[in-house]
């Protein structure tokens, strides 16, 4: 601790007593203090080798003995900084003073006209720092010879709004940034590089705090612990956002999806979420109806692992049904139309007889129908693996909202004067020595 400070020393020395009408009315004596006899007091906790006064001011002398020496110092004095609230943090310097060669039996110390504090009368205020306590204690040693000195306690709060501004503050967003990587969909890849910017973001602020505060391995600084626990949360939010890009992806001809991954991210989840899955189009919606199913891919699996939505497998259509739908699309095709029952009765005896091109027609519509129900089973699996990663999307974002939040309210918090307000002028008057 640097400190700019006036000491006042007050002595009697009756071999320097004289009468005022001896002398012509003589009050005081200004002399160099090479001249008299003073006491060889110095700052133990000197932290730049100085333990003296370096300007050697005037003593003042008065009729009855008393010296009076009100030297100007700068002193650099040794203190332990407790970091572990930073940048809210609270220090307690300490300035002791004595004696380098006298003990208590031969020079008796005493505070000056009983203050137990430090004049703050000259004090000029900081940018910084905040007084908050200024006690000053004489102790003494009993022991052969006993020892004296007088200690000054120097309480002092740090300002915050500097740290709060250009630390505190961006670090918050930053980790709040964090959670907006899960509302990005997941077929955009910006979600890892957004990630990795804020990472890279993190690392230039634990580089600025390392340089701010001084090295120690003793206590962790409480915004190192938020910018540690902002960094851990990123990276968890990286390794979450490849599997959900993974997952994304997925397709029917890859993987298979488990039952109970079906359940918990299909049906569970999103009614807890309130996600509301988007309603089918209307080519699925016919493919569910009675007698529209068709043999699935043999990529996707046995019928047991098909989504409920998806039929299984129905009996192949007779060619009456085909022409049944032949009819309805092509009045010209020369097909007479028979009631109900007559139908019924040539499906069971199969006596009906197509020309050539309506056969190859009914063949390939039945190879289109076919195509376009694998084509929205393959879709639909695809899309089940992409609401999945929507539905893990959601609740990471949740997730780590809340932590976040409880990270931010339970680590900045924890300061013990993060909201009391400091009256420097009052403080002042309060230690002011008239």
């Amino acid at each position: 601790m640097k400190s700019n400070v006036w000491l006042r020393l007050v002595w009697n020395d009756y071999q320097l007593q004289w009468d005022e009408a001896d002398y012509g009315g003589i009050g005081v004596l200004r002399l160099p203090p090479d001249k008299v006899w003073k006491p060889d007091i110095v700052l133990f906790n000197n932290a730049d080798g100085n333990y003296e006064v370096r300007y050697k001011s005037n003593v003042l002398i008065y009729p009855n003995g008393e010296v009076l020496w009100v030297p100007p110092a700068i002193y650099q004095s040794s203190c332990t900084i407790d970091v572990t609230y930073f940048p809210f943090d609270q220090q307690t310097c300490i300035m002791k003073f004595g004696s380098w060669t006298f003990n208590g039996d031969q020079v008796s110390l005493a505070l000056y006209n009983s203050k137990n504090f430090v004049d703050l009368s000259d004090y000029w205020k900081s940018g910084t720092w905040d007084i908050i306590e200024v006690p000053a204690y004489l102790n003494v040693y009993e022991g052969k010879p006993t020892e004296t000195d007088i200690t000054f306690y120097i309480i002092i709060r740090r300002k915050t709004l500097f740290y709060t501004v250009n630390l505190i503050l961006p670090t918050v967003l930053i980790s709040f940034l964090c959670v907006l990587v899960f509302y990005l969909p997941a077929e955009a890849g910006e979600k890892v590089t957004l990630g990795i910017s804020i990472l890279l973001s993190l690392v230039v602020f634990l580089l600025l705090v390392s340089k701010i505060l001084p090295p120690t391995s003793l206590v962790l600084p409480l915004i190192a612990k938020y910018l540690l626990f902002t960094f851990i949360m990123n990276t968890v939010s990286i390794l979450v956002t490849v599997i959900i890009i993974n997952w994304n992806f997925r397709g029917p001809r890859t993987h298979r999806m488990p039952p109970w991954i079906r359940m918990t991210f299909l049906y569970y989840l999103p009614i807890i979420l309130l996600m509301k899955r988007p309603k089918k189009t209307r080519l699925r919606w016919m493919m569910e109806m009675p007698g529209m199913t068709a043999p699935p891919h043999p990529s996707y699996g046995s019928p047991a692992e098909l989504p409920k939505h998806i039929a299984p497998p129905a009996p192949a259509k007779s060619k009456m049904e085909v022409v049944e739908l032949s009819d309805l699309h092509h009045p010209n095709c020369k097909i007479n139309r028979k009631p109900s029952t007559e139908r019924r009765e040539s499906e069971s005896s199969d006596s009906l007889l197509l020309s050539p091109e309506a056969s190859k027609a009914t063949e390939a519509v039945e190879f289109i129908a076919e195509h376009l129900r694998n084509e929205d089973q393959y879709i639909q699996i695809r899309e089940d693996w992409k609401y999945v990663a929507m539905v893990i999307d959601r609740l990471q974002l949740v997730i780590f909202f809340i932590v976040t939040t409880a990270g931010t309210i339970g680590i900045l918090m924890d300061a013990p004067h993060i909201f009391e307000y400091v009256d420097q002028d009052k403080i002042i008057e309060i230690y002011r020595g008239k």
